[in-house]
């Protein structure tokens, strides 16, 4: 059946203009606009990160023109660059923007375009396999309502980006299978290889050709000339920052056998598509496996192109959610959650050819609905103080150091907490001597993944020596938790105790994370004793 022309109110700039509407409603209602970049132990090294891209951009190269010289003397100064760790797609996206708006807004705001983005790539995928614009905006709309969408807009992260990247690949190979053109290979190649500097899970798309030519009949297209253009690009830019940062990248994997990974990855990963898509969205999709199954196997027939790209799409990100041991998180499933979404809605149409067209889509906003209802679940993202307490320090001294030496911050807290307080000090303080270091690197030592911990002091001399050694002008510390690591509980333990007035409390600044009320202790430290 022929596509619909667009309607006016079905028109891809309404529908993105909506999208964006919902989600920025969305974002606020977390609490987002007023929380510090503290909703994710990784939220503050993207912030981090974007921030050096765009500070280098922005006239560092002036200061020191190799891009690696400049980024570890940034990392000196607000330790949380992870370039390396993470690939460098999403900080070229979102530098240029920060260029302009050296602001938190401006992260938050790109997260939306991120977010409907997505929505509105679902919008296009939707009306090409459901037939109607209506179903298709349904859809869209639910993705960016979902809990997990609106978790992960609100929280400055990379997933979103990979999400986008992920479905424009998928529609320049369903072009591709359509019209057989060697530029929509080397589209799918390019949208590829962004994907995979976003986030190495991209990988997962090296599967969506092979795979969406066999569930499409097309396996001749496999020794096709034009199909291996799209490789070109990934050759080109990806597979060399692969293979410069590999050692980096594999100490974030987790030390574990393949057998006893996929053992606990299965359940895992099973349980977190009923969580993120509900028993209804797991049960229509279960549906569109069986029912293909069955026109498959039995019929003997081809899948719809458009189909067959979202199972290979689904199956490719699957894939590496199962198969690589990067940690177990719902979030490896954001570039299945759509094709999921869309193949359980055909699904509902497939499976009631009886029913009239219209209904058809009644019953696709029933579908949409029941899994907005059983995935319903509060966002909230409110972590505050981190900024209130780096002012606290630097207003101290008016932000203009000591005797001339820059002002230096050591924060004690959790992966969060240092992050939040290292994001706002690169993001809110212009003071150009103020340096940030972190606890759980100069009181502790250990890997990217917190193995082999070993405290770095041990008496009071030992601790003021490292103060003293690294210079430090004041300490942030937050609450202390029940399973702090040692550093952490010491250095409190140093901090209750009467002393000899080197360490000076000036102030408490109330923090908040959700619902619960902590707070980050300022003091002033002071050591006029010579170095030994």
């Amino acid at each position: 059946m022929p596509e619909k022309r667009s309607s006016p109110l079905c028109h891809p700039a309404a529908v993105f203009a909506g999208l964006f509407l919902v989600s920025l409603a969305f974002q606020i209602q977390s609490g987002a606009w007023r929380s510090d970049f503290g909703g994710h132990a990784d939220e503050a090294a993207h912030v981090v990160t974007s921030l050096m891209v765009r500070d280098y951009l922005a006239g560092g190269f002036l200061e020191d023109p190799h891009p690696l010289r400049f980024a570890e003397g940034y990392y000196e100064r607000f330790p949380r660059v992870a370039l390396g760790h993470y690939p460098p797609g999403f900080y070229l996206v979102v530098a240029p923007a920060l260029l302009l708006f050296r602001t938190g807004a401006t992260l938050l705001v790109l997260m939306n375009f991120f977010s409907a983005g997505a929505g509105l790539l679902l919008f296009v995928f939707g009306r090409r396999l459901l037939r109607r614009e209506s179903g298709a905006v349904m859809i869209a709309f639910l993705y960016v309502a979902l809990p997990q969408t609106r978790t992960y807009t609100a929280i400055v992260m990379a997933d979103l980006l990979l999400v986008v990247f992920s479905l424009l690949a998928a529609l320049s190979f369903l072009r591709f299978l359509q019209e057989g053109r060697s530029r929509d290979s080397l589209f799918f190649g390019c949208w590829a290889a962004a994907a995979i500097l976003t986030k190495g899970s991209g990988m997962g798309l090296a599967l969506l050709p092979p795979l969406a030519l066999l569930f499409s009949g097309k396996g001749r297209l496999l020794l096709a000339p034009r199909l291996w253009l799209a490789t070109l690009p990934v050759l080109l830019f990806a597979f060399p920052w692969m293979l410069l940062t590999a050692g980096i990248t594999g100490e974030g994997m987790q030390e574990i056998g393949f057998t006893e990974w996929i053992r606990s990855a299965l359940p895992f990963y099973g349980g977190a598509i009923v969580r993120e898509a509900g028993y209804t969205g797991f049960a229509a999709f279960s549906g569109a496996a069986l029912f293909g199954l069955h026109r498959g196997v039995v019929r003997k027939q081809p899948a719809g192109h458009g189909e067959a790209v979202l199972w290979a799409l689904l199956m490719g990100g699957l894939g590496v959610a199962l198969v690589v041991p990067a940690g177990l998180d719902h979030r490896y499933l954001m570039p299945v959650i759509p094709s999921l979404l869309l193949l359980g809605a055909g699904a509902v149409q497939a499976l009631s050819p009886a029913v009239p067209g219209k209904w058809q889509q009644v019953l696709v906003a029933a579908f949409a609905l029941a899994v907005l209802g059983e995935t319903a679940r509060s966002v909230q993202k409110f972590y505050t103080g981190a900024s209130e307490a780096v002012r606290l320090a630097v207003g101290e001294d008016h932000a203009d150091g000591v005797a001339g030496e820059p002002v230096r911050l050591l924060v004690v807290s959790n992966a969060t907490g240092e992050g939040a307080v290292i994001a706002a000090a690169a993001l809110e303080i212009r003071t150009a001597g103020l340096q940030v270091a972190r606890g759980s690197k100069i009181l502790s030592t250990s890997d990217w993944m917190g193995r082999g911990y070993r405290l770095a002091f041990e008496t009071e001399k030992e601790f003021f020596a490292i103060l003293r050694n690294g210079k430090i002008g004041y300490l942030i510390i937050d609450d202390v938790l029940s399973d702090a690591p040692g550093h952490w509980s010491a250095t409190r333990d140093r901090l209750d105790t009467p002393g000899d007035g080197r360490l000076t409390r000036i102030g408490s600044v109330p923090s908040w994370r959700r619902t619960a009320r902590r707070a980050f202790d300022v003091y002033r430290f002071r050591d006029e004793s010579p170095l030994p």
